[in-house]
């Protein structure tokens, strides 16, 4: 027979590395569109004026100031 053992209250499982890369990813995401003010969007090159205004009207939309 298996022995049931307990978790501890309060204890938490590490996190994954799929989990660590999906919150890397969504405060990448974060940074592009409430810091990102031209340089990333100009390395893209001719996209890069699309993502600027989508990012642009992304910071107005969570009513993050940006002018």
């Amino acid at each position: 027979m298996a022995a049931i053992t307990a978790v501890p209250e309060g204890a938490s499982a590490p996190i994954s590395r799929a989990g660590f890369l999906l919150f890397a990813l969504a405060v990448a995401l974060l940074w592009l569109v409430t810091f990102e003010g031209g340089p990333v969007a100009h390395a893209i090159g001719q996209a890069g004026t699309f993502f600027h205004e989508l990012f642009h009207d992304g910071r107005h939309l969570i009513g993050v100031p940006c002018h």
